[in-house]
């Protein structure tokens, strides 16, 4: 190996280190607040990752749990209504302007479009009159 050769080979040893690296380099607050965003971020993605899960869980319950809901009877409905405080008439059995009235009444009260028809949501409101005592 020649002398200009491991003069070479010195100066390379020397020099090259200095290239590879890096500067620090201070950026200011420009860098601060976008770490702070970015963090921001991330809680913001680990939150919604949470309610995901919880809102899983709750549709998955939901659908192993899913009941059948049975259309109820007049006499039902009526029973139901008298005990919810909303019928004054007699239980007879017939859906008339007394028990629609009162159906509406439920309705309203309870945030429902009061169209006097008992729907399935109108009966699952209803319903836990029924049992009451």
């Amino acid at each position: 190996m020649t002398r200009l050769q491991e003069l070479a080979i010195c100066l390379a040893l020397v020099v090259l280190p200095g290239c590879v690296t890096t500067p620090v380099v201070n950026y200011g607050p420009e860098n601060k607040q976008l770490k702070d965003q970015l963090s921001d971020r991330e809680t913001q993605i680990q939150q919604l990752k949470t309610e995901n899960e919880q809102l899983r869980r709750q549709v998955q319950a939901l659908s192993q749990a899913k009941q059948e809901v049975r259309m109820p009877t007049a006499s039902e409905i009526q029973t139901a209504l008298k005990k919810a405080g909303f019928y004054k008439g007699p239980i007879d059995g017939q859906i008339g302007t007394q028990t629609k009235e009162s159906i509406q009444k439920f309705q309203k009260a309870n945030g429902m479009n009061p169209d006097g028809v008992v729907g399935s949501r109108t009966w699952t409101a209803l319903s836990k009159y029924l049992s009451a005592k």
